[in-house]
This record gives structure tokens, sequence and C-alpha cells, in this order.
């Protein structure tokens, strides 16, 4: 599997940097690309500790109508199913990670903090392209798969902005569809450098004119191969240092 999406292997949480238990099995090691950068946190005082690997078995992928796959045999999740929102975390229960392991998270992370369940909007994989935390009190959402009454009780009380549908799908052959893995939402995966400022895909005008209309300064800048990749500008990057402070947005 290509090394890509460090976003997605990677859990930042406060001062702690968790490598997740990932699902696919080719990425397995993929967090040993890395293991550099992660000696310089733990030297200068990060936390950093990796999630049981998990075995990966052919049963933990057995298909059944009555409940998800993976099924809940082992904690299996990517870092990418975990959206953060302070002292939140709001999870998807997806292919790329189920309910197990968001309860090992929970329990790894203590009372401090809380882990929210968000199930059956969302197969498919990662929640980047479903639910983006703009700042606080301001979501994007998807809407071919949240509606106001699937958003997750907590998040209720902010502004919840969705999206206009993503332009320029006609710039793909078909030939190129066949083989990416990115969804037609990917565009939506953008990347929060800070309270009001969003990198966009340039080509989500009607996006970002919405994102400016609500005090965000956009930064519109190009990926060329995020839907064959699978990767937007969130999943390519990994913020492990911000300023400021770790925050209860829900008290």
């Amino acid at each position: 599997y290509y090394n890509y999406c460090p976003r997605d292997v990677l859990l930042v949480i406060g001062d702690t940097v968790i490598e997740t238990p990932n699902v696919i099995r080719g990425r397995s090691l993929e967090t040993g690309s890395y293991r550099r950068l992660l000696m310089e946190y733990l030297e200068e005082g990060a936390n950093w500790f990796a999630a049981p690997k998990p075995m990966l078995e052919d049963r933990l992928f057995e298909y059944d109508v009555s409940a998800p796959t993976p099924r809940n045999i082992e904690p299996a999740f990517d870092a990418a199913n975990v959206l953060r929102f302070g002292r939140d975390l709001l999870y998807l229960v997806s292919a790329t990670g189920n309910e197990l392991g968001g309860r090992w998270l929970q329990r790894v992370l203590g009372d401090e903090f809380t882990v929210h369940f968000m199930k059956d909007v969302y197969y498919g994989s990662h929640i980047d392209s479903t639910m983006v935390a703009l700042k606080p009190g301001l979501l994007l959402a998807n809407p071919a798969r949240l509606t106001p009454d699937t958003i997750p009780s907590f998040l209720k009380q902010w502004e919840i902005l969705f999206s206009p549908p993503m332009e320029n799908q006609d710039r793909y052959s078909a030939a190129y569809l066949e083989q990416a893995i990115g969804s037609e939402w990917i565009d939506m995966n953008l990347f929060s450098l800070g309270p009001d400022t969003v990198v966009v895909d340039r080509d989500q005008t009607a996006l970002i004119r919405l994102l400016e209309s609500h005090q965000m300064e956009v930064i519109p800048l190009k990926l060329r191969h995020s839907r064959m990749m699978g990767g937007g500008f969130h999943c390519v990057t990994l913020d492990t240092r911000r300023r400021g402070k770790m925050e209860s947005y829900f008290d």
C-alpha cells in the first residue's frame, strides 16, 4: 500500500500520538516511515504509544447482513475514522473502523475524553468526506450522507453547513475512475490551518463561496490525484504541532 496519508495511521490527541490498529493488512508497518519523527516528539516530551497490532484474520472481514464489517473480534480502526473536538472525539463506525476499536480508544484515553459513535451513515471508509470541524460552533456536512436528524446529538447545537455538490467531476475519464479509490466527495476533505483558515481544492468554487460567507479565509490549492489516491488535504497532512490549549466545547 502506498504511503500517502499520515492522517490514516497516526492519531494526535493533545500531547499524545497513537499508532492506530489499521484495518488494511498492507498498512500494518506504515508508521515505520515516521519512526524518526516519532522519536523526536518523544524526546521533546510527547506521549507515544501504539495500539495492539490486529491479527486481521479472514474472519474479521466475513460478511454478515446483521452486523458491520470489520466484525467486533478485535479492535481495528484507522486514525481517519476519528474527528476531534477538543476533549470530545467523534468515531465513525465503517469499513475502516469497528465499534470495538472505538471502545478500546475510550478505555485508553480515560475519563478526560469522551468518544462518541456515529453509525449507519457511511460504511465506505473515513470520516473526513462526511463531516468537517471548521471552527468552534461550525460544521461542514455531506448532504448525501447526513441530514439534520442524523447529526450526532452532541453537535446539534452547532451551526451545520451542508456542502454543495462537488464540481468539475467531468475532468475524470472512465478509465481513471475505474482505478480511483476516492469518492466524488474527496474534495470536501479540506484542511483547517486555524479557527478561520482552511485549505480547499481550488475547483470547488461553490464550497469556497459558502465558507467565505461564514467568515472563513480560504486558501485554494490543488492535489491533482486526490481521487485516484484516496486522500485530500486533510489526509495528506498530520498536525502534530498546534498553538493553543486543549478545550472542552460541550460542558
